[in-house]
């Protein structure tokens, strides 16, 4: 791979860097014709090819910037790879030279100058100003110079490795140069009754010849591979040419090492961006179904309480007040005739004695009153409850199966529109292998079936507003008061929506506004696609290139549309 990008930069200016996300960049170079260098020093994903098709930022970052401003113009003089090392070196004109350790975890990216002085760096404690040292080996490996290898020093490593251990680590520990590759095919063949050291000599002569039939292993075909499909370094690569150990998997012929490189980081990105959202929906779904379970036990206890307290409640009270008279007050009880008893009897009722004993009567009533409501509403909710906690184990379940990207984020939009998810990604970050993140909204439904979205703070008002709603969606705030965005989904983009929606709307940010308690409000109204944000602008500031206005007292709907 080396080989071909010396082959392909040397001697093109370089135009630009671009940071894709916290591990991902990209050279763009001036001269035809005018290929693209992806470099990746993501943990799970350290590599860098020559890319095509990949979508570039709209924003640069610091780093991006900095970066273009020393490179900018710079011709490569050429791409090189210290033996043994899994490394990359850049060296540009004007003493510029940028250095890609591709070691996992440890991976990096450093710009130098001519001294070998660490001008900036993507993900090393090192300052800038240092000299640049190269990443030492593990201990107990030792840089070994493959071509000086002989059969004596061959047949050492291979007698280490005994006849109880795996050929490969050990040749991966002792032979760093040879690679993980070439050692898991040494291992295989040998395993089959070949010789290790002709093997070993025949892969490490095909390795230095540069005639190479370049082929891409997959666990099927590369271009349909589903997104669900586990994938690792065992079952995803690319290779210079055919390997016997790779036999259970699917050979993609490709042009060259790069392009198999690209299809293979292509193939890895699609599914960890596939994990990362899976394990994010899925997530946010055990969370609310966890919420929802937590309110079912407690509803649970209350309509206990309410079944088995509500009438005693209702029978102390009229007690106490049939027996105001001649009832005896003896600290916390009061006694009194049982006329629900047999003839004579007495009962005792546990009262507070800080007030009468008509104040008391009126409690036990209270009491009884909220407990028959339990007994009422309650049932009802626990249904609802219910059948929302099965509808998030059965989301759960497809979550699990979904087999793409695509797929989750089309279950994704089916479960916001059904209530069962008020959560909306934030789309602005896109670094592979994070979890997506989301953010929880308040949410309401009008009485004719419009969904009302709330934003809580300044930072996810323009949330809300500016990634969140669609450009037929209405917007509304209290005008003249600081309060939340209001957002009125308009899944079917009507050209107006009906009047009570608006006013039902306008009461709610009224009543998430600052002016609530001063009784009728304005709230300004408009379609999303009508609000702007004005440059410099701090967080919850809006723009209105049109708008109206309706006069309201703040309120909440009949039903709030329960975030459980």
């Amino acid at each position: 791979m080396v080989d071909e990008l010396n082959a392909t930069l040397a001697g093109l200016a370089i135009q630009d860097a671009l940071q894709l996300d916290a591990h991902r960049f990209l050279l763009r170079f001036s001269d035809p014709p005018f290929p693209r260098l992806h470099i990746m020093i993501h943990p799970r994903l350290s590599t860098m090819h020559l890319a095509r098709g990949i979508k570039t930022p709209t924003t640069r970052t610091e780093l991006a910037v900095a970066l273009t401003r020393e490179l900018q113009g710079l011709r490569v003089r050429s791409v090189t790879r210290p033996k043994a090392e899994r490394l990359a070196r850049i060296d540009c004109e004007g003493g510029r030279s940028i250095v890609v350790e591709l070691m996992g975890k440890s991976s990096d990216l450093l710009l130098l100058d001519a001294e070998e002085r660490i001008i900036r760096r993507a993900r090393s404690h090192a300052r800038a100003g240092e000299r640049y040292e190269q990443p030492r080996p593990s201990q107990r490996w030792v840089a070994v110079d493959l071509d000086a290898v002989d059969a004596a020093a061959f047949g050492a490593v291979v007698a280490e490795a005994g006849p109880s251990r795996e050929l490969e680590p050990i040749l991966v520990e002792k032979l760093p140069g040879f690679g993980g590759l070439l050692a898991r095919e040494t291992a295989w063949r040998a395993a089959l009754g070949e010789s290790p050291w002709n093997v070993f000599q025949e892969l490490r002569s095909r390795s230095a010849r540069s005639e190479r039939a370049p082929l891409l292993y997959s666990p099927g075909p590369a271009e349909g591979l589903p997104d669900a499909v586990a994938l690792d370094a065992r079952n995803l690569y690319a290779a210079p040419f055919p390997l016997a150990c790779a036999a259970a998997l699917t050979a993609t012929p490709m042009p060259t090492m790069n392009e198999a490189e690209a299809a293979a980081a292509a193939c890895l990105v699609r599914h960890m961006s596939y994990v990362s959202l899976r394990g994010s929906l899925s997530g946010l779904l055990r969370q609310q179904r966890r919420r929802a379970e937590n309110l079912e036990r407690v509803l649970e206890v209350e309509l206990a309480e309410a079944v088995a307290g509500g009438d005693p409640d209702r029978r102390r009270a009229e007690l106490i007040l049939a027996s105001l008279h001649d009832a005896r007050k003896e600290g916390g009880v009061v006694r009194v005739p049982d006329h629900y008893g047999p003839p004579g009897a007495v009962i005792e009722i546990p009262i507070d004695p800080r007030l009468s004993l008509n104040e008391n009567a009126q409690r036990y009533f209270r009491s009884a009153r909220r407990r028959e409501r339990a007994r009422e509403m309650i049932p009802p909710r626990l249904a609802a409850l219910r059948a929302t906690i099965e509808k998030a184990r059965a989301a759960e379940a497809d979550v699990e199966r979904a087999p793409s990207r695509v797929g989750l984020e089309s279950l994704e939009r089916e479960l916001q529109a059904a209530g069962l998810v008020k959560a909306f990604r934030r789309n602005e970050r896109a670094e592979v292998g994070r979890r997506e993140e989301y953010v929880e909204v308040r949410g309401y439904r009008t009485r004719d079936g419009f969904d009302v979205l709330i934003g809580r703070t300044a930072a996810e008002n323009d949330h809300l507003t500016f990634k969140i709603a669609a450009p037929h969606d209405l917007w509304l705030h209290a005008a003249g008061h600081a309060g939340a965005h209001v957002i009125v989904r308009n899944p079917g983009k009507l050209a107006e929506l009906p009047e009570n929606a608006i006013l039902e709307a306008a009461a709610i940010a009224a009543w998430h506004s600052k002016g609530r308690d001063e009784g009728q409000l304005d709230v300004h109204y408009a379609f999303r696609r009508h609000v702007r944000k004005g440059k410099g602008m701090s967080p919850g500031m809006v723009v209105l290139k049109r708008h109206r206005t309706v006069r309201v007292s703040p309120s909440l709907p009949g039903e709030k549309s329960r975030r459980d």
